[in-house]
């Protein structure tokens, strides 16, 4: 089954405007209605067992979902890739599964093992690598489409893509997104009402990192998408310069709101912690994408769930985050 055979031409509710948001609604509720994997999806996630842990002033939530062990343990070695069939290409989908259209080049479908609510997958028609460089435009203009309701991410090839392979992003819904509420301290710039408002927006512009619970993120926010891309291309091959890698390993949430992007990037040095390999006592099966370094701790094995505290999710994520000072640094010598 080719894309176009896939696309579905959906209807609004009754009394909605015609955008994005209303026809992505329409999208999950026919899913869930004709797609039987998508409903244990969120039958698994409805099940999903939460534990809160205070970390240095920031909430991070260690969540036991069951229907996310495909995802957390996939075998991501090149090897192991180009073993299989691409599970994101049009041909390999499930006959069930169908999208929705976003411009010509890609297709917004249902991730059947949901995190949170609302869960996406904004796929590319072609299969071309996972890379974040020359897509920083879409992402940005995703997470406007999406407003006020989504954020965008992107897990790098290295850092949490089980499909290395095919170049993909991801939405969910912003309702109790841990990362929002605690790191991106300030108040947006006002929304425009008048032109003068409108250049204030369009001028507003901050860069500063926040560390805790052993993470360090950068953190950008403006009203300028031209400005944005070339803030994150230029971050993006800094790091990648002191990693010697094209694409360094990181993850990235964005959101928009008030006319007004924030961009959360999490620079990393390794993509699994040293618990997602050892045996007996000390395993602890987590492989953290960009959801879980935003304070969404996915667990799929209940024994492992339990074993977690506040020592070890600051050990996992000191253990696969790159340092405030070498971030600090690459930072430094763009500013100047």
């Amino acid at each position: 089954m080719n894309w176009e055979e896939r696309l579905l031409t959906l209807t609004e509710p009754e009394g909605e405007t015609s955008n994005l948001i209303s026809r992505v609604s329409a999208l999950l509720d026919q899913q869930k209605r004709e797609w039987p994997l998508l409903a244990a999806g969120y039958g698994a996630l409805a099940r999903a067992e939460i534990r809160r842990f205070e970390m240095d002033g920031a909430p991070v939530f260690v969540q036991h979902n069951a229907g996310r062990i495909r995802s957390t343990a996939a075998s991501v070695d090149k090897a192991s890739v180009d073993a299989r069939e691409c599970f994101l290409c049009s041909y390999n989908l499930p006959p069930e599964e169908k999208g929705i259209a976003y411009g010509e080049s890609h297709v917004i479908l249902c991730n059947p093992y949901p995190v949170l609510e609302r869960h996406l997958s904004i796929v590319s028609v072609r299969h071309t690598e996972q890379r974040i460089g020359g897509n920083i435009r879409l992402m940005l203009e995703l997470a406007h489409d999406l407003s006020p309701d989504y954020f965008v991410l992107y897990n790098g090839p290295e850092c949490g893509a089980s499909a290395p392979d095919h170049f993909h992003l991801q939405a969910c819904s912003r309702l109790n997104l841990p990362i929002e509420a605690v790191l991106a301290t300030g108040e947006p710039a006002p929304e425009p009402h008048c032109d003068e408002c409108e250049d204030t927006v369009l001028t507003y512009f901050e860069l500063f990192t926040v560390s805790d619970s052993g993470r360090t993120v950068i953190v950008i926010r403006g009203g300028d998408w031209t400005v944005l891309v070339r803030w994150i291309e230029n971050i993006v091959n800094a790091l990648g310069s002191r990693a010697d890698k094209e694409e360094p390993l990181l993850n990235v949430i964005l959101s928009y709101q008030k006319a007004v992007w924030t961009v959360f990037i999490f620079p990393r040095k390794k993509h699994r912690p040293a618990c997602f390999y050892a045996e007996g006592a000390e395993k602890i099966l987590v492989s953290p994408g960009a959801i879980d370094m935003a304070g969404i701790l996915v667990v799929p094995e209940h024994d492992h769930f339990l074993k977690l505290d506040a020592k070890r999710i600051k050990e996992i994520y000191s253990e696969v985050s790159l340092e405030e000072d070498e971030v600090n640094s690459v930072l430094e010598t763009l500013c100047e």
